[in-house]
């Protein structure tokens, strides 16, 4: 059954009131629109169990409200580092708020977290692997994985990056794959490098 004409028009001109109150609303935080992926959940910073979840969720909030892209937060040798894209005045408005707003948590929500330094800074171009289309890119490359704690009598583990997925990063060693433990993961990079001898630069 069709709507009366009147009623129609009405509806119409709702809709296009709705519209234009919340398509400026959108444009000024275009990071809600796309919200950084979920993160691994089995692979949370030990001291962080509990906090982790909120964690990420006022560095999104606070990136959104400066109409930021959060692309990782990740924390690994004291250091809280959150990437996003933005400038250096936006980088540093962002540092402040998250130190300010992280202070009151701590202060107010009786939550205790272990010593950390914050770094905010844009992602550039690192050694350093950080997100899953960086382990995509870089599959089949030589990399130096450097671990929390020892795993398999060792720190530090050599060699070609396989990827990884939910619970591991896959190495080859010489034909045999090594799955190490997201959680004990501090980084994984490429090897820096080598200069040839006589090479002047």
């Amino acid at each position: 059954r069709k709507l009366p004409r009147s009623l129609s028009l009405m509806v119409a001109r709702f809709l296009a009131c709705l519209t234009a109150l919340i398509a400026p609303a959108l444009a000024l935080h275009p990071a809600r629109l796309a919200p950084r992926p979920l993160p691994c959940l089995m692979c949370v910073p030990a001291g962080f169990e509990e906090a982790w979840p909120q964690l990420l969720e006022i560095v999104d909030e606070e990136a959104a409200d400066l109409a930021l892209a959060v692309d990782d937060v990740a924390f690994a040798r004291g250091k809280l580092s959150v990437l996003a894209s933005g400038g250096v005045d936006d980088l540093v408005a962002l540092n402040r708020r998250l130190s300010e707003r992280l202070d009151d948590w701590e202060a107010n929500a009786a939550v205790e977290l272990p010593p950390y330094m914050l770094e905010v800074a844009s992602p550039g171009v690192s050694d350093v692997l950080r997100s899953d289309a960086d382990y995509a890119a870089f599959k089949g490359f030589g990399v130096q994985a450097t671990l929390t704690e020892e795993y398999k009598k060792r720190t530090v583990h050599e060699g070609t990056l396989l990827g990884r997925d939910g619970e591991h990063v896959l190495l080859n060693l010489k034909g045999r794959v090594l799955k190490l433990p997201r959680e004990l993961v501090a980084e994984v990079r490429l090897p820096s490098a080598k200069r040839e001898k006589g090479d002047p630069y």
